[in-house]
């Protein structure tokens, strides 16, 4: 491992290519390029002759013995052509139990095959019957849990309808038949007389959907620990914490934009913005529009009063401190796990205490939300856009949901016992001086500068294919929000030589009506930017950390034509290919939504700096720095989180007086960020 040195620091975050990555031989390079053509055009038959000849040739049914689960096998590729499983051309919708089910099965008879030879014939053979939203679901959950350390293309260019308006569906159709190549601006759903337009994009980035898809997809609330053969590692508590940023996230920018905090949902209560995503499923169908001021209906199966029961139940049991078992046990909640459990119950996963007493408070208000304006099916409506991971932050109900969500979990973290003096101390080491230094020249330090870039990518697989007809170059640009790179620069005193723990977080300085935030709000609004390992020598330490670095968030994708084109120079021996099993979940804030957008005066927030024992803190076999990117939101891709300590840790319980709180291991500095125009 390469260390980097400043003043005698030795820091662990600048680790050698070689340390994370490995050079990709011809068997890796063949596994990579197959997995990206059967994602190609997914709604259409396979293009890849040889693909579509082993399709022809290979037939499941055939081949049980090879299976580990040869009666799921069976019972799902039997089922096919009685119709009795969703046709091709059909809306997925991952909510619905009965067609989750169907994709369960096919995700476990990929997940089972444990040779690489089985996986990719059942997966040729599965692409051309299957649904293709039941295959992607089930290949790509199946591709990311794997270890070959695959990468799916992004799934704005698997699935375009998804991401992009009518408007621009329309306007590719076009340019394909006319053959014209062209980039089609996409502009955000809402329109000028809407305040909530002020943040779409927020909601609406494309690399915040990918984010929330990848996140469900390395942690999907129907994972079955012991019948999977693998633990997801603090699964609840990242639930909560991923959501609970994504909240937080939201209000800075609503600040950013001069809009009062975002109201969390009531049962009782009208929802009170609507929303019209403007959008078409490739089948044309359109998404449904929700206006304003509607309230909750009942559904068939689940009712209004049953969520009132199922929220009511959960917040006795928070105030009890304990929750009941299947088995009606009492398990205690006010400890390390009690988020954990919370979280699950929450959500909720198959991991639920105890599903029938407190019921799926968070995925049936999903449902609720997207079939609030056709509640009994009697217009047909196809499922709306919060009926879907890709396009759910899209609608700004997303957020009164679970801010809803994180008002019950904050009562829970109210009930802990708020951290110690001697706990939060990090003894004989100090925090003297935080700050944010820019990377270009003209820069100042602590101010930080958003800003909004054009970003393009490609329509091909949103468009039908024919042999009439060639491919054109069609990509859609879209506006989002970025920042100039910068770096934190800490000094800090140690009386010995140590590893330490550096926690980053930001918050507002004052809230809509310019007051300063109270302690408890402070605390709670605290937006996690970064977590990272480092080495003190006895004395006085600077340490440097780029933003690009962050644990919280990765690079934009590489779309589907630069991937080919990368695999198929480095089948050639043209270019070199590296290969990395750590980072291959996908999940992760885009770098460029790093910091809140601020605004054009200079928004003033408050950087907060805390040092920890890494000793104490961390499960030292389990963490390599520079291997778990976004490590903060999405946790370790079939491993174990190497924080010991609470997400959100040491803000995530009460506050009762900052004098009391202040350790020496901490500091803050203020800091502007201002949004310009370009």
């Amino acid at each position: 491992m390469k260390v980097a040195v400043a003043f005698c620091l030795v820091a662990l975050a600048a680790v050698s290519v070689s340390a994370v990555k490995q050079k990709a031989d011809e068997v890796f390079l063949k596994k990579q390029l197959a997995v990206l053509k059967l994602v190609w055009r997914l709604s259409s038959p396979n293009e890849d002759a040889e693909q579509l000849a082993l399709a022809k040739s290979f037939n499941p049914l055939e081949h049980l013995s090879e299976y580990k689960n040869p009666e799921t096998v069976k019972h799902y590729f039997e089922a096919i052509p009685l119709g009795k499983h969703q046709k091709r051309g059909e809306i997925f919708n991952l909510f619905d139990a009965n067609l989750r089910k169907e994709m369960i099965e096919l995700f476990e008879i990929l997940h089972f095959a444990q040779s690489w030879e089985l996986f990719y014939k059942t997966a040729v053979y599965a692409r051309e019957v299957t649904n293709e939203g039941q295959f992607f679901w089930a290949f790509s959950v199946a591709v990311v849990h794997r270890k070959e350390g695959l990468v799916l293309p992004p799934p704005y260019e698997i699935f375009p309808h998804m991401f992009t308006t009518s408007d621009v569906i329309r306007q590719a159709y076009r340019a394909k038949m006319t053959q014209t190549p062209v980039v089609i601006p996409m502009n955000f759903t809402g329109t000028i007389r809407n305040p909530e337009q002020r943040v779409s994009y927020f909601g609406e980035d494309i690399g915040m959907n990918a984010h929330h898809i990848s996140w469900h997809s390395l942690h999907p609330f129907w994972w079955n620990d012991e019948k999977y053969g693998k633990s997801l590692d603090r699964t609840g508590e990242l639930f909560w914490y991923a959501h609970h940023q994504l909240s937080v996230r939201f209000d800075a920018e609503r600040l950013s934009n001069n809009l009062q905090d975002v109201d969390a949902l009531h049962w009782d209560k009208p929802i009170l913005d609507g929303f019209s995503p403007k959008a078409i499923y490739k089948s044309g169908v359109e998404f449904p529009s929700r206006p304003d001021n509607m309230r909750f209906q009942d559904l068939n199966g689940i009712t209004v009063n049953d969520m009132k029961q199922f929220e009511s139940r959960i917040r006795k049991s928070i105030a009890l401190g304990f929750v009941f078992s299947k088995t009606g046990e009492k398990v205690p909640i006010n400890n390390f796990n009690g988020i954990n459990i919370l979280g699950d119950l929450l959500e909720s996963s198959t991991r639920s205490v105890h599903p029938t007493l407190y019921g799926s408070l968070h995925n049936n208000a999903h449902v609720m939300l997207s079939k609030v304006v056709d509640p009994k099916g009697k217009f047909g409506l196809a499922p709306g856009v919060m009926e879907h991971f890709e396009t759910a932050t899209r609608d700004p109900a997303f957020f009164r949901l679970h801010k809803y969500m994180d008002n019950i979990v904050k009562e829970h973290k109210d009930f802990l016992t708020p951290y110690t003096h001697e706990e939060l101390d990090f003894p004989g080491v100090s925090v003297e001086a935080v700050k944010v230094v820019g990377k270009t020249k003209a820069s100042t330090p602590n101010v930080l500068v958003t800003h909004f870039q054009d970003f393009l990518f490609d329509m091909t697989n949103a468009l039908d294919s024919s042999k009439n007809v060639k491919d054109v170059d069609i990509q859609t640009r879209v506006r989002r929000l970025s920042h100039e790179p910068f770096e934190y620069v800490i000094t800090a005193n140690s009386n010995k030589e140590a590893t330490a723990v550096a926690r980053i977080f930001v918050i507002p300085k004052n809230d809509w009506f310019g007051d300063k935030l109270s302690l408890d709000k402070m605390r709670w609004s605290m937006i996690e930017l970064d977590k990272f390992v480092i080495k003190l020598k006895n004395g006085q330490n600077v340490i440097r950390r780029s933003s690009e670095s962050s644990s919280v968030t990765i690079p934009d994708r590489k779309g589907f034509r630069e991937m080919m084109k990368e695999v198929n120079e480095a089948l050639a021996g043209t270019r070199e290919y590296f290969v990395d099993t750590k980072t291959t979940g996908h999940c992760g804030h885009p770098h460029g939504l790093l910091l809140p957008k601020g605004n054009a005066q200079g928004m003033k927030f408050k950087l907060f700096v805390v040092l920890t024992n890494f000793e104490q803190d961390f499960h030292t076999e389990d963490y390599t720095e520079g291997t778990l990117p976004a490590v903060s939101y999405c946790g370790v891709v079939g491993g174990k989180n190497p924080d010991k300590k609470p997400l959100g840790y040491p803000f995530d319980r009460k506050i009762q007086s900052w004098d009391q709180f202040k350790t020496d291991n901490m500091k803050y500095a203020e800091i502007t960020i201002q949004n310009v125009q370009n």
